[in-house]
């Protein structure tokens, strides 16, 4: 018995730094320009169109604690070339690593944050009777 204590301590121990740590995750700051990187996707009526270099540039223009909100602004090269401005508004996970996000028009966006400090985003949008259906993934850097 009296060698279990020292190893029950221990464990306890262990147990509180690690749940002290987990509860000190830092929220990433993501204020700032970010700019896509590769970008590709599915369209229920146009096909894939294989991931490439993307155009498409972001702006988080405030965050407060895990919420952040900004603007996106990409060209729509497959259906019409028309450049489109956007707001969104997202949240980040407790943990630091996944973020959440709707635009403010169709698309929502789930993400993980990165060991490098990139995004990686999946965009889903299941159309309406003006769009068609479609799923996305991107990742984003932020601008140099």
């Amino acid at each position: 018995m009296k060698r279990s204590i020292p190893a029950i301590a221990l464990a306890s121990g262990m147990l509180f730094s690690a749940a002290t740590a987990s509860a000190a995750t830092p929220t990433p700051d993501l204020t700032g320009n970010w700019e896509t990187k590769t970008y590709g996707h599915h369209h229920e009526e146009k096909g894939y169109l294989e991931p490439g270099k993307g155009s498409g540039k972001w702006s988080v223009k405030e965050q407060k604690g895990r919420f952040f909100h900004g603007e996106r602004t990409y060209v729509r090269k497959r259906l019409d070339n028309k450049t489109v401005t956007e707001g969104f508004s997202g949240v980040i996970s407790r943990d630091g690593k996944h973020l959440y996000m709707v635009d403010h028009d169709e698309d929502i966006l789930f993400g993980d944050i990165l060991d490098d400090g990139s995004i990686e985003l999946i965009m889903l949008n299941d159309g309406d009777e003006n769009s068609s259906a479609r799923i996305g993934i991107l990742e984003i850097e932020k601008a140099k």
